[in-house]
């Protein structure tokens, strides 16, 4: 579209207005393909890369779309983690506050008390938005009323639809009328995940891929080789080198979570993590006064941090691999967003380098060997040494000393007796 304003894609004055105030003024591109679609009423399967704009894309449309005078759950939003649910619910109440639309939601997550979700569910809200496994059993308590739905969002598709989640929503969708509108949206999104979706949408569902790079070229991928029992070492050495603005640190085991924030507090880091076993509440202080800035290092496991939108945050680190190149490409996401410089370092074993290459070839990108090295990121001396070697260097010249003049003689004299014997 050549005039890119929110209102010729069918956004009303109000709401750009409310944009603008938030300093949102031109729509990005999954927002360009994604708002037209929903306001259609079609089904529609979207991918885009992390921090494109993918929340506003299907919240825009859906405030159009919903009826403040209509008192009934008009949307349903489905996300994979609390996290995430909690962060869509923020932006409802942002949108709302600054259009000055009228526009009700309930977060519905697994770990808080029912009671007062219930107590909420009274007003009646427009949008309700949490985990699927306690939604059904509140719809199944009939007390959010599904048949009053007409849009279903799936926020982060390929996780909801995996082996895991799929069948708790898929029951979601049974409680709802045929005609409702489903909409799935991610980063990432599998063969699979789009035969999961066709097999649960109308059969004129629209497919949007946006086909910009799906791992922004504003991130710089680096690997750090170490030994399992040194990773500890190396990550507090990245922290005194580069001293982050904001970093997260990734563990493919939560359980380790606890252990490495406990260590990094020992040693006066400002840290904090986010993983299951933690209260809802302490989650939710662990990643506001990281926004806030309270704390600069946030540690996490793939499910806790998979769609949080973070401004800021200016380093990744990995202590530990994922086998799924997918996983690698959420957690680099998390960083180098709008086009502002942000830097991914893994600590990787030599068995845990192989699954580098994997990431390269899924999504061409190029990894550096790097070292620290006098408390500074640098070129790994591997690295170094193989560029020095395809260079030609000029014979160093000795300078002449009375020593190294009569040495030199006596390496000529030798070598005329060697000569004169040969002879």
């Amino acid at each position: 579209m050549n005039e890119k304003k929110f209102t010729k894609l069918g956004i009303s004055e109000a709401l750009e207005k409310g944009l603008n105030d938030m300093n949102i003024v031109v729509p990005t591109a999954i927002q360009q393909e994604v708002i037209p679609a929903i306001l259609k009423g079609t089904d529609v399967i979207a991918r885009s890369e992390t921090g494109s704009g993918k929340t506003f894309a299907y919240l825009l449309p859906l405030f159009e779309k919903i009826d403040v005078a209509l008192k009934k759950t008009q949307v349903i939003i489905l996300t994979p983690t609390h996290e995430l649910a909690s962060q869509v619910q923020k932006q409802i109440e942002l949108l709302s506050k600054f259009s000055n639309m009228e526009i009700k939601s309930t977060l519905i997550i697994g770990s808080a008390s029912m009671t007062r979700q219930i107590e909420k569910l009274k007003q009646k809200p427009h949008i309700v938005v949490g985990s699927a496994g306690r939604i059904l059993d509140l719809i199944q308590k009939r007390k959010i009323s599904a048949h009053t739905v007409q849009t279903i969002v799936l926020d982060e598709g390929d996780r909801l639809l995996d082996e895991l989640n799929i069948n708790a929503v898929k029951a979601v969708i049974k409680t709802t009328l045929k005609q409702r509108q489903l909409v799935v949206l991610s980063a990432t999104i599998t063969a699979k995940t789009i035969e999961e979706s066709k097999n649960i949408m109308k059969c004129d569902a629209v497919e949007i891929a946006i086909q910009n790079s799906i791992m922004p070229n504003s991130i710089s991928h680096n690997y750090i080789l170490s030994e399992k029992r040194q990773k500890f070492i190396i990550l507090r050495k990245i922290i005194a080198g580069e001293k982050p603005t904001k970093a997260i640190v990734f563990l493919n085991n939560k359980e380790n979570i606890a252990v490495i924030v406990d260590k990094l507090c020992y040693h006066g880091l400002k840290a904090d993590g986010i993983y299951g076993t933690a209260y809802k509440t302490e989650r939710q202080n662990a990643l506001e006064n990281f926004r806030q800035g309270n704390i600069n290092i946030l540690v996490s496991s793939d499910i806790g941090a998979r769609g949080l939108d973070i401004e800021g945050v200016t380093h990744i680190i990995n202590m530990d691999m994922p086998e799924d190149p997918t996983y690698y490409l959420h957690r680099a996401g998390r960083t180098g967003r709008q086009d502002i410089q942000g830097k991914v370092i893994s600590i990787v074993t030599p068995y845990e380098k192989r699954w580098l290459q994997k990431y390269q070839k899924t999504w061409h990108i190029t990894f550096e060997q790097k070292e620290m090295s006098f408390g500074k990121l640098s070129d790994s001396s591997a690295v170094k040494k193989q560029y020095q070697s395809k260079k030609q260097y000029p014979k160093k010249k000795i300078k002449t000393t009375k020593y190294n003049h009569n040495k030199q003689n006596k390496k000529n004299s030798k070598k005329n007796h060697y000569n004169n014997n040969e002879k």
